[in-house]
């Protein structure tokens, strides 16, 4: 049926142009179509309508017809000639015979020729450009990556589109929201918030733009993990976007806020540590050589504190002296094992710290030896004491008796008593003891 409707247009095309032919010779002063639309492009967004205008004068008893770049014949007339529904005829006005594409494809672009079965036959060409918005391919892209520190990680974004789109690369952590506020990569080192150590990034320039479709990530580290997101665009809208999830497998790493907590017995306390890994494997409380668990005596508890890291609680309750003691807070994954001891003791018995300043003892000695004195007023008393020899025969003087290992000294420095002075002397003998007993105690202390 198709076949016999192109023999019957192409009769009828050429009729009319015989016929056009013959009523130009009959009517001399008849006036040939023309196109009063200057020849222009059409540019459409890829699934929008596409309308190619054509405006005719003086068509009178002419035709007009559509084809496209491989010379197909689209329309005749006011008819749809080949099979695709999105073609039509638009004619808003009398003189219009617009051709419309509706929900337009890339391959529809190309050259679209209006044309008026004169002799000769005039033809009104009209290039159709079609965009195509951003697009990216899901199958040719990189899904969620665990990578371990050291390695370099490569992220691909792969994007289509007309014109080519730009990539772009943004990054943000992974305990924040989208709404969250996300970085954007340079190929520079990258300090994240001021606090994050530094990430070097490359990237592979496949298309337009500063950024490409690949990402690379050198000698990652756990620092460098979070949802990486690439933002394709190329003028088109809408602008499409797609998330990379990336993380960092590191061997445990564990903080105390205190080493030594004190409780009396018959209460509870709680003891805690910060464990930051991934995997997150293995967390216990070991305390004595043995696992923890929960009990009517023990209580674990476990707080996710984001970004790998958490809050290993134990409540210790009705505390008993065999409570006391050294609790070690284990944790372990595939890359390594840390540990760190907790002290539990009773505070109301006073514990020397830890790390103490050991002051070195004083050493008391004995009085020299041999102690010379002055030459004392009363000649008759011997001014050499030998004190090797405790046995020496004491010296007579004024009642006093003097021995090798001891000197009294009184009624004037480095004198010996005197006759008559006996009192006083032992008064001073015991002042003396007392300021020197003082002495001792000073030097002690």
């Amino acid at each position: 049926m198709k076949r016999y409707s192109f023999v019957f247009i192409f009769v009828f095309w050429s009729f009319g142009s015989v016929y056009g032919q013959r009523f130009n010779r009959t009517n001399v002063f008849a006036v040939d179509p023309s196109f009063d639309v200057p020849v222009f492009n059409v540019t459409v967004i890829a699934g929008k309508t596409a309308i190619l205008p054509c405006t005719v004068e003086n068509l009178a008893g002419h035709k007009v017809v559509w084809t496209d770049r491989f010379s197909t014949l689209l329309t005749y007339d006011i008819g749809r000639i080949i099979d695709d529904d999105r073609i039509g005829i638009e004619r808003p006005f009398t003189n219009d015979w617009n051709l419309l594409i509706h929900d337009v494809k890339y391959s529809d672009a190309g050259k679209y020729v209006c044309q008026i079965n004169t002799t000769p036959v005039k033809t009104k060409t009209v290039m159709l450009h079609v965009l195509v918005p951003p697009k990216i391919n899901v199958n040719l892209s990189s899904g969620d990556i665990i990578a371990r520190e050291g390695d370099t990680v490569t992220l691909t974004c792969n994007v289509s589109g007309i014109p080519a789109p730009t990539v772009h690369w943004y990054r943000r952590p992974l305990d924040h929201g989208i709404s969250k506020a996300k970085e954007k990569l340079e190929p520079t080192k990258l300090t994240y918030n001021n606090y994050w150590p530094s990430c070097t990034y490359t990237f592979h320039k496949t298309g337009v733009g500063m950024n490409g479709e690949y990402l690379i990530i050198h000698n990652i580290s756990r620092y460098c993990d979070g949802i990486y997101e690439c933002v394709a665009f190329n003028d088109v809208p809408p602008a499409v976007n797609k998330d990379i999830k990336v993380e960092v497998e590191f061997p445990p790493e564990i903080e105390l806020q205190n080493r030594r907590i004190g409780q009396s017995p018959g209460r509870e306390t709680i003891l805690e540590c910060q464990i930051t890994a991934f995997p997150n494997n293995y967390n216990v409380w070991r305390f004595k050589g043995q696992d923890l668990k929960t009990t009517k005596k023990h209580r674990i508890e476990i707080y996710n504190d984001g970004n790998h890291r958490m809050t290993l609680s134990l409540r210790v309750m009705d505390i008993t002296f065999a409570d006391y003691g050294n609790y070690t807070c284990v944790a372990q994954n595939k890359l390594g094992t840390d540990e760190e001891v907790m002290l539990l003791y009773d505070h109301r018995i006073h514990h020397i710290p830890t790390t103490t300043t050991t002051r070195k003892p004083l050493m008391i000695t004995t009085l020299p030896k041999t102690i010379w004195l002055p030459e004392p007023q009363d000649k008759h008393v011997d001014t050499h004491i030998d004190g090797n020899n405790p046995q020496t025969e004491p010296q007579q003087n004024g009642g006093i008796t003097c021995t090798g290992n001891l000197v009294v000294i009184c009624n004037g420095i480095g004198k010996m008593p005197q006759k008559g002075n006996t009192a006083s002397c032992r008064n001073n003998i015991s002042l003396i003891f007392v300021l020197f007993k003082l002495l001792l105690v000073f030097i002690v202390s």
